[in-house]
């Protein structure tokens, strides 16, 4: 025991003999002893914070009840001198601060400059010696929220030749729209921006989150103004146009006929078509349909639907062609025809089929004037086509058609029937 005591003895007398050893001693003791005499004789502090959050808020006050809301305040942050313990307040930042302003006596809209107050999140006490700034204004007003229509404004977007920007969507096509209710009721457009120089071929989409307010063609402050949306779909639709002339065809004559000596003028001579894709490229007409041959005559006038296909749209307007015969040196001529010119072609074998009618009077010729004025009813046929058609016995009635075999620039004009007698064989 008394060995180890004079071993201690020993090691300390040659501890507190090294150098570095009792330079690191004194000045971890001259720390300790001025925390100590801090404590003792200094233990308040003033300490500076930066950048100390404001938050304005009208719960309890006159200004809520009379449904007064915050529209926007010019400073967001302050500074801070306080005083207090050092053991409470030594080690505080701008998280265990916040700031505030007394808005108890506000009880309309406006713009006031109140007064800044600073207190702690854990509720040490201190006294506040200085606040920069020591004012904010904030700004106070009725909040209304609407409803409104967007569009888009996009001037700078167009199709290239040979198409056509049809439409212009947005998606989606409203926002609710929040802020001080004298500015909301002034609002009478919503335009969706893009900035962008295009010029397309075909559809396209983009997002947009350029939202401008408008009051007629006067731009609206939007700082105090919030929108249900930030982001928008805009679609540009791009149709391929075309300009189509119109066509008109024949039927009901025969094989020989000559459609060239039927001249006709149309009221509108063709049509713009848009398509949402290339299906017009090798179209090279529009076809309004047919006339029957039986109904032509020279001054003839007859209205005809424009019809539309695939998703195209009618880019002129035109629901209606009438189609107008010419006369260019037209002749008639009215003929009859006897039993013997009266054919019944293509019976069916179950069938025998007897004519019961002998002579077509009063048919009218229509044709070229030096045609009419040569051709004879001699000329003429009256041709009924069974088409191999098996009837039933009896008696039945059918239109023929008449025509010159060898001329095919003449036609009949109405229709004209005749009656036939059916037997079983």
């Amino acid at each position: 025991m008394e060995k180890r005591s004079k071993r201690a003895k020993i090691d300390l007398e040659h501890l507190f003999g090294n150098k570095l050893f009792l330079r690191i001693f004194s000045i971890v003791v001259a720390v300790i002893i001025w925390i100590a005499l801090s404590l003792t004789l200094y233990p308040t502090i003033y300490k500076t914070v930066s950048n100390i959050p404001i938050t304005v808020d009208l719960t309890g006050t006159r200004a809520e009840r009379e449904g007064l809301s915050v529209v926007n305040y010019d400073v967001n942050m302050v500074s801070a001198t306080i005083n207090g313990m050092r053991y409470e307040i030594g080690n505080y930042s701008n998280d265990d601060l916040y700031a505030t302003v007394d808005a108890s006596k506000i009880e309309q809209a406006g713009e006031y400059e109140l007064d800044v107050r600073i207190q702690s999140k854990s509720d040490d006490e201190f006294s506040v010696e200085n606040v920069t700034p020591g004012k904010i204004k904030v700004s106070l007003d009725y909040i209304d929220m609407v409803e409104k229509e967007v569009s888009v404004e996009a001037s700078g977007v167009s199709a290239t030749e040979g198409f056509t920007l049809t439409e212009t969507s947005v998606s989606p096509e409203k926002v609710e729209i929040k802020g001080p209710k004298d500015k909301i009721d002034m609002i009478t457009d919503v335009k969706v921006k893009f900035d962008g120089k295009l010029s397309l071929s075909e559809s396209y989409t983009t997002t947009s989150s350029d939202v401008v307010l408008y009051q007629d063609e006067k731009i609206i402050d939007q700082s105090d103004i919030t929108l249900g949306t930030e982001e928008f779909t805009i679609d540009f639709s791009v149709y391929m146009r075309k300009t189509l002339p119109f066509t008109v065809g024949i039927q009901g004559a025969p094989e020989n006929f000559d459609e060239s000596v039927i001249e006709y003028s149309l009221s509108d001579e063709s049509i713009d078509i848009l398509s949402p894709n290339n299906s017009i490229e090798d179209v090279t007409s529009n076809h309004l349909g047919y006339l029957q041959l039986r109904d032509i005559r020279p001054g003839a006038k007859f209205d005809m639907d424009v019809k539309t296909t695939g998703g195209q749209i009618n880019a002129s307007g035109i629901s209606t062609v009438t189609v107008k015969v010419k006369r260019n040196n037209l002749g008639r001529k009215v003929i009859s025809l006897n039993e013997s010119q009266i054919k019944i072609i293509n019976k069916s074998d179950d069938n025998r089929v007897v004519n019961r009618t002998n002579r077509l009077t009063d048919v009218t010729i229509y044709g070229p004037e030096k045609v009419i004025s040569s051709i004879k009813a001699s000329d003429f046929i009256a041709e009924l086509d069974l088409n191999k058609e098996s009837l039933n016995e009896g008696s039945y009635t059918k239109s023929v058609t008449i025509y010159s075999p060898d001329n095919g620039k003449v036609w009949a004009y109405g229709l004209y029937d005749i009656t036939i007698e059916v037997k079983e064989k």
